[in-house]
């Protein structure tokens, strides 16, 4: 039995300014992290200030990879054992 020949399905080009192209890149569609609040009340964060939250074991390892990920040197993430289960996170510039 032959095989079959695939055919090659052109490529569709298009022409866009810059500052398009940039735009295009940067948006990563419409699904966001539930760690991204994080990321907005940082934005907003004032120099010599600390962000502090309590969470859960599961939720400081999935901040520090969102951390890591999307700020990587930018900030340090400290944790500690609270009440129970739950952990309280520091976030400070580095």
């Amino acid at each position: 039995m032959a095989k079959k020949q695939r055919t090659n399905t052109p490529f569709k080009f298009e022409v866009v300014k810059d500052a398009d192209a940039v735009a295009r890149r940067s948006r990563r569609g419409q699904r966001r992290s539930k760690y991204s609040t994080i990321g907005d009340q940082l934005a907003s964060l004032p120099a010599g200030n600390v962000l502090t939250f309590e969470a859960s074991k599961n939720e400081v390892q999935g901040i520090r990879n969102y951390m890591r990920r999307n700020f990587e040197d930018t900030y340090k993430v400290f944790s500690r054992r609270s009440e129970g289960d739950n952990f309280e996170v520091h976030i400070a510039a580095a």
